[in-house]
């Protein structure tokens, strides 16, 4: 009998230890903290929820923000990230942090305007369908 109760507490034990050990690879991580984190290193990057033409933003535009923003964009933001730590950990001298940022700066910056310019073409686009339905209303009328 004792040997049955040595045997159920070390199992209990057992899986107890290898649930804590696994867990943070189970559990889901939150994008808020790195949010903040790119936010706090990067003040110049401003990342907004797409608004709506009244200037609200809306629920679904979050995931169509996420579809639409460029891996170039997120290449550049993870270039920055990493090459800010790398100089505050004294990984790289500061000639080489003001190059490479410069580098990746000016590639965030083409991407951004990729995707200005592609938002600008929707955007002529989504007008003239609207002119067409107004001068439909108004022929209809």
């Amino acid at each position: 009998m004792q040997f049955v109760l040595s045997l159920l507490i070390a199992l209990v034990l057992g899986i107890s230890a290898l649930a804590f050990v696994l867990y943070p690879f189970y559990r889901r991580t939150s994008a808020k903290p790195e949010k903040q984190k790119n936010i706090a290193l990067f003040p110049w990057i401003e990342e907004r929820t797409p608004e709506t033409a009244n200037g609200h933003g809306n629920g679904a535009g979050s995931a169509e923000h996420s579809a639409v923003a460029s891996e170039g964009e997120q290449a550049a933001r993870t270039a920055l990230y990493e090459i800010e730590l790398d100089y505050q950990l004294g990984n790289i001298s500061e000639s080489d942090y003001r190059k490479l940022r410069e580098r990746y700066l000016q590639r965030a910056l083409v991407a951004l305007k990729s995707r200005y310019d592609r938002e600008q073409e929707l955007d002529d686009v989504i007008e003239v369908q609207l002119q067409k339905m107004k001068e439909h209303n108004d022929s209809v009328e």
